[in-house]
């Protein structure tokens, strides 16, 4: 490399280059949790295959022994893959101090997030022994259970939401790229948190931390001078904002509709009906999302991208 080509990247204020793997990575971080609503839900719960996920070895659910051995190792590596897109370096490029800080923050709430889901997998194996010894009741048991089932979800909850709204505050600008699946995976994220966060027993924190990704968008905007015609083909504007909120209306219909947050693993063979829930959703919610963008860009005459 000759050091002549070399370009130092001293702050995110910069133009953003393509990356489709971008897009890929960001469906797979969509679509990976509802693994658990296909596989435990549907094919287990509803198909009769319950050994798939029920399957309990050393104290541990196979769904659980999948979620740690498999899940949290390549969702890790998407979320990594989608920081080094946003903060680089790229070819040729070395980060100057301020961006390797930002940089090393989103790398600590990664690490953190996946933590908290490590938490949740060995107090899960606590739990069960004691269990398998007649504890089911006392100071210790409720107090490992709480930091089963509340804290390790707090500390995944937050951690993720605030790397999402690192990643929209502080992408390097104008990434206009693939408009409409900035949209798309948008709304997924928001279904697949909602459905997420209902399952960790946590939906009310998830709507404080949710705000924060509507605010970070803010912020982008802001990045953007307040020029709406430019931030609205911003890929990462657009991608947080149909998140941000797609997941308080996931939130309400559903509570509405399963009269109230039900933990989809708890619903046996009603769990078909969160995966149609799921469907319906998005159909519906990508459907208004294409009309409301079509609106804007016609009020606006901003450029359509695809």
């Amino acid at each position: 490399m000759q050091l002549e080509n070399i370009k130092i990247i001293s702050t995110t204020s910069t133009q953003a280059s393509e990356n489709k793997t971008l897009v890929g990575w960001l469906i797979y971080i969509c679509f990976a949790y509802h693994y658990k609503v296909v596989f435990c839900g549907f094919i287990g719960k509803i198909l009769g295959f319950e050994w798939i996920c029920f399957t309990t070895i050393h104290g541990v659910t196979t769904n659980h022994w999948f979620e740690q051995l498999v899940y949290a190792p390549i969702l890790w590596y998407a979320l990594y893959k989608v920081t080094v897109i946003v903060f680089g370096p790229s070819e040729n490029e070395i980060l100057g101090k301020r961006v390797r800080n930002l940089k090393t923050i989103a790398l600590f709430m990664l690490a953190m997030y996946i933590y908290g889901i490590g938490i949740h997998f060995t107090n899960t194996i606590e739990i069960y022994s004691r269990e398998e010894l007649g504890i089911t009741s006392g100071a210790l048991y409720e107090q490992v259970y709480w930091v089963d089932e509340q804290l390790s979800h707090w500390i995944q909850f937050s951690f993720f939401f605030m790397l999402f709204a690192w990643f929209i505050v502080f992408d390097r600008l104008d990434r206009t790229h693939a408009g409409k699946i900035a949209i798309f995976t948008g709304m997924l994220h928001g279904l697949e948190r909602s459905i997420g966060v209902i399952e960790g027993d946590s939906p009310y924190i998830s709507l404080v931390l949710g705000g924060l990704i509507l605010l970070a968008c803010l912020f982008r905007w802001k990045k953007h001078n307040w020029e709406f015609k430019r931030v609205w083909k911003d890929f990462f504007f657009r991608h947080g904002l149909f998140f941000g909120l797609s997941m308080p209306i996931s939130l309400y219909f559903y509570q509405l509709i399963f009269g109230g947050f039900v933990q989809p693993s708890t619903m046996s063979t009603d769990a078909w009906k969160v995966v149609a829930f799921v469907l319906v959703l998005t159909v519906i919610g990508y459907l208004i999302a294409i009309v409301l963008d079509r609106i804007l860009v016609e009020r606006h005459k901003v450029e359509r991208i695809i």
